[in-house]
């Protein structure tokens, strides 16, 4: 039997702040069946004290919290991350376009009303509001009975946003679907100038609608959020947090030429770091 399986919540909560970036999966998953660990998570990500590095966790126990509340999939477990992406944007950074997709959609169909209504929210941060429409694209992607229904819904965000480059990143999730019935709307987007071309430029457009599945964007968020607490992530995490330490050489992770740039700009990477040999 684990070690964890025997600690009271409150005692599994302070030691994962006590490892600070060390969190084993089985630690998480304990957390996460534990009906009292809202409350536990909830204090963490509204402690000023767990955001700074040197400090508690020195910085990582809101980061392993955004990865346990999917693993809880309860409504109080999504709002919690909802209200967390609005109102620690800064705070988490690069999370946001990295891991909010995957964090979301793994709350499943039950989500896709509320993931709905968020992205209506036109006061919330652009990059926001693109990772919940990757995540809705993904959810309509692993329950074909819902694909209709939230292509619709991506359709019609795309013909009624102003902002060039969220409806850049509306034409690419929307592509993934590969209905020619689409093309026609996303051609007239690019006639009205509503796309940001920096993004995806029209004569990208075939291109991506061929991609394979695989190489789609939305393809490279497909994990589990219990990812984040394996051997491997922890090690790559490790690297490039603390590059001052010596760890084993890592190749880096294959970027997809259409994915969102990893250093957080919003570009695809071809039209990003990958021009600058990144």
């Amino acid at each position: 039997m684990s070690k964890y399986k025997e600690m009271d919540t409150e005692s599994l909560i302070n030691e994962m702040i006590s490892l600070n970036l060390d969190v084993p999966p089985n630690l998480a998953q304990e957390i996460a069946s534990r009906k009292d660990a809202i409350f536990y998570l909830r204090r963490i990500l509204q402690g000023d004290k767990y955001w700074y590095p040197g400090g508690l966790g020195d910085a990582w126990a809101p980061i392993h919290v955004i990865h346990i509340l999917p693993l809880i999939k309860t409504r109080e477990a999504l709002e919690l991350l909802l209200d967390i992406m609005r109102d620690e944007r800064d705070a988490l950074g690069d999370w946001i376009t990295e891991d909010t997709p995957t964090l979301l959609a793994a709350f499943g169909e039950d989500a896709i009303e509320r993931l709905k209504e968020y992205i209506l929210d036109e006061t919330l941060d652009r990059y926001i509001r693109i990772s919940v429409a990757t995540a809705l694209n993904m959810i309509a992607h692993q329950n074909p009975a819902r694909k209709e229904d939230i292509k619709a819904f991506l359709l019609k965000l795309l013909e009624d946003t102003n902002d060039p480059t969220f409806a850049a990143f509306l034409v690419d999730e929307l592509l993934s679907f590969k209905d020619q019935n689409l093309l026609p709307q996303v051609d007239m987007a690019f006639e009205k100038g509503k796309i940001d071309t920096e993004v995806i430029r029209r004569d990208d457009v075939d291109w991506v609608f061929n991609l394979p599945e695989e190489e789609q964007s939305y393809s490279k968020f497909m994990k589990n959020p219990l990812d984040h607490f394996s051997k491997e992530n922890i090690d790559y995490l490790r690297e490039i947090s603390y590059p001052e330490t010596k760890t084993t050489k890592k190749k880096s992770k294959k970027i997809g030429r259409n994915a969102p740039c990893p250093c957080g700009s919003g570009k695809k990477y071809k039209k990003c770091c990958l021009k600058k040999g990144k």
